[in-house]
């Protein structure tokens, strides 16, 4: 065959069949000089594929009107650094926090307590509040406001002490904190602590010992001495509060909660 008389759909199909076998021996030159490769330059590869993913948001691409909008949605991973995470953390947890103080000393503070219920329901230190009785307590809110709390009676032996805050409506005042799942805490696990006789005061640790059959007080590496201090988790659940039972054993060992 004459190769300068061939026909166009000849050339064509000649074309194709060198773009194939030009296509495969450089797939097979590829491949083996990626064999051949030390692994720091395999390791740089990848590193530059990671580093290229973006953050993706939902892209609607317009069609005609016949056809609609199509929503397309793509899966990125969302990296949330530590300091960031604790600091959100505690923001929120803060909403759920009150100061109680006697009505015959209202700059004094007795304990603090912890908001579980968005209606007002308060836990804190019996021991701090019970010989003042159980009506004559006033909560300062986060933002400064004050209202009413009245103790439930105590049942039992329980260190902690249940209010109910007499306020009328609590939308956007307060915020309930909920409570860590105590089964899946874990020697090590990294903890804040919120306290303080005045403003809010942080420690960040870790729990050094969990509760067994014989107490049910946690201890973390980080302590307080206030009455109704909070632990909580990184992602702001209630883990324990520090009580007269707590504080007899040490400064860093809170009473554990249940959900």
């Amino acid at each position: 065959m004459d190769i300068e008389h061939l026909t166009k759909h000849q050339i064509i199909l000649l074309t194709l069949l060198v773009s194939f076998v030009t296509s495969i021996a450089t797939g097979i030159v590829t491949v083996s000089l990626m064999d051949q490769a030390p692994p720091s330059v395999t390791r740089t590869i990848n590193q530059i594929v990671e580093r290229t993913v973006e953050k993706v948001v939902p892209q609607i691409i317009m069609q005609p009107a016949s056809q609609g909008a199509a929503v397309v949605t793509k899966e990125t991973t969302v990296v949330v650094k530590d300091d960031d995470l604790v600091a959100q953390s505690i923001g929120k947890v803060q909403k759920g926090i009150v100061r109680l103080v006697s009505l015959n000393d209202r700059d004094t503070l007795l304990a603090r307590g912890v908001v579980l219920d968005a209606k007002g329901v308060v836990i804190s230190d019996r021991g701090s509040l019970e010989p003042m009785g159980t009506v004559n307590f006033e909560a300062i809110l986060p933002d400064g406001s004050r209202v009413a709390a009245v103790m439930r009676i105590p049942v039992g032996t329980t260190t902690i002490a249940i209010l109910d805050l007499q306020m009328a409506s609590s939308s956007g005042k307060i915020a309930a904190v909920p409570v860590a799942d105590a089964s899946k805490l874990h020697l090590g696990q990294s903890v804040i602590r919120i306290g303080g006789a005045g403003s809010d005061t942080v420690g960040t640790g870790v729990i050094a010992k969990l509760p067994d059959t014989h107490s049910t007080l946690i201890q973390a590496s980080v302590v307080s001495t206030t009455p109704g201090s909070i632990l909580i988790t990184s992602f702001g659940e209630l883990i324990g509060i520090i009580t007269s039972d707590s504080a007899v054993v040490g400064a860093d060992f809170y009473t554990t909660l249940s959900p």
